[in-house]
Order: C-alpha cells, then sequence, then structure tokens
C-alpha cells in the first residue's frame, strides 16, 4: 500500500451516524457493517419478540460477489501528499465512510428490513388484480 501524507484544511460534517466514520490518513482495511430493522405501527402496540434478525432472511443470505480478478498497476506519486482545501458534508449513514488516504480493503454492508403495519395497507381486491373500478369502467385509451 502506498504511504501518503493527508491535509485536510478545513472540514464540517453535521452528522455521522449508523456504523459510519470519517478517517484522514492511511489505512489497511475498513470494516463497515449495519442491521437495523424499522417497525412502523399505526398504534404503538410491541409483544416483546420483535427486533429479532433471525426472524428475516435478508439478515442472513449471503452477499453475492462478482469474480475477483487483480488488477497489476503500477502508481508513482511524485509528491506523496493528498492535500484537500475544504469538504463540507450534510451526513452519512448506514455504513459509509468519509476518507481521504489510502487502503487496500474495504467492507461495508448494510441490511434494513422496513416493516409497515398500518390498519389500511391492507390491498384492496382491484389492486391484487391489477385494476380498478374507474380503470375497468373505463373506455380503451382514455382515463
Amino acid at each position: 500500500m502506498l504511504s501518503r501524507t493527508s491535509s485536510v484544511n478545513y472540514i464540517e460534517i453535521n452528522s455521522l451516524s449508523a456504523s459510519s466514520f470519517c478517517q484522514i490518513g492511511d489505512s489497511t482495511e475498513i470494516h463497515l457493517l449495519n442491521r437495523a430493522l424499522a417497525d412502523r405501527r399505526q398504534y404503538p402496540f410491541f409483544y416483546g419478540r420483535e427486533g429479532n434478525f433471525d426472524d428475516y432472511a435478508i439478515f442472513s443470505e449471503p452477499i453475492p460477489h462478482g469474480d475477483y480478478e487483480p488488477i497489476p498497476v503500477q502508481t508513482w506519486n511524485e509528491i506523496p501528499l493528498i492535500r484537500v482545501n475544504r469538504i463540507d458534508i450534510k451526513g452519512c449513514s448506514f455504513s459509509s465512510v468519509i476518507h481521504v488516504g489510502s487502503t487496500c480493503n474495504v467492507y461495508a454492508e448494510a441490511r434494513i428490513k422496513h416493516i409497515r403495519e398500518l390498519i389500511n395497507d391492507e390491498p384492496s381486491k382491484e389492486a391484487e388484480a391489477g385494476t380498478s373500478k374507474k380503470a375497468a369502467s373505463a373506455p380503451s385509451g382514455s382515463e
């Protein structure tokens, strides 16, 4: 890995959250992992077993990876300096990294399951069939 000096004159970050970070300088490996369940209910009644990641396949399915083929690269930096004047960032979240520097490997994973349990969320029979009364009664080519 190349060893360079990283210089940032000014950086302003409003928000870093959910397994995210900011690094100025070199690193060998970066590992980021975030798992979240978002359960929205019209009435906030909970049974006590909510929040178990094992109940949802999305948290245990293997992540597909492409074929890895190393590419030979030779780089020569006459001046081994990464110089940044100013960085303004509103927010960084869910397994993200703000990085000024060199790194060899980055492993980032974010898995989020959104659950909505609202009384009016049940689809009507027309919606399940892909039609509505208005669309079914309208002549072809008009609304």
